[in-house]
């Protein structure tokens, strides 16, 4: 037996592509049943995944086209910076190399861009997407941080925040040796 408890006023948190693509492939019930798990804000939790990973990927839409790079922890001369540092739970920040993240630093200038990223733990088998918008963060947006020279310190401000099912993550075993 189903059970769906829906709110008559919630918004629908689905836009026309989703909607589309459950349509068409048929999961139309099980996606109502998920919006109660997708937040528009991170847990502590959630929050802490995030940050154990050692990279993401990050989409932002280029007109007709998709942008994806796969970004990692920023490793300079003086050393390793962490993957991310939150603000609050609606916002966190990573650094964006300049001249391999060129193109995602001219689509996130434009106004309102959306972007979504990925997080995936290989060896567990754990998902965990974030959509929102994405911006060059402020000078003043992390007090006492010194921006590594070659890198631009980013802004995501989460407007959803979800796991994702990890039946098709494939399991990465550490090499031997």
């Amino acid at each position: 037996m189903r059970i769906i408890l829906e709110d008559p006023c919630e918004r629908d948190i689905f836009h026309p592509g989703e909607r589309a693509a459950q349509r068409r492939f048929g999961v139309e019930a099980e996606a109502r049943e998920m919006k109660g798990s997708i937040g528009d804000r991170l847990s502590a939790g959630q929050a802490r995944f995030i940050a154990s990973q050692p990279f993401f990927f990050l989409s932002v839409q280029d007109g007709d086209a998709i942008h994806t790079q796969m970004l990692a922890c920023a490793q300079t001369a003086q050393g390793c910076y962490p993957l991310l540092a939150f603000g609050d739970a609606q916002s966190f920040f990573f650094l964006l190399p300049e001249d391999e993240g060129r193109r995602l630093l001219q689509l996130s200038q434009q106004s309102g861009c959306r972007a979504g990223m990925i997080f995936v733990d290989f060896a567990r088998g754990a998902r965990f997407r974030v959509n929102g918008e994405l911006h060059q963060a402020a000078g003043e947006a992390l007090p006492d941080f010194q921006r590594p020279a070659g890198y631009r310190l980013m802004q995501m401000r989460v407007a959803q925040a979800y796991a994702n099912c990890g039946a098709r993550i494939v399991r990465l075993k550490k090499a031997a040796g």
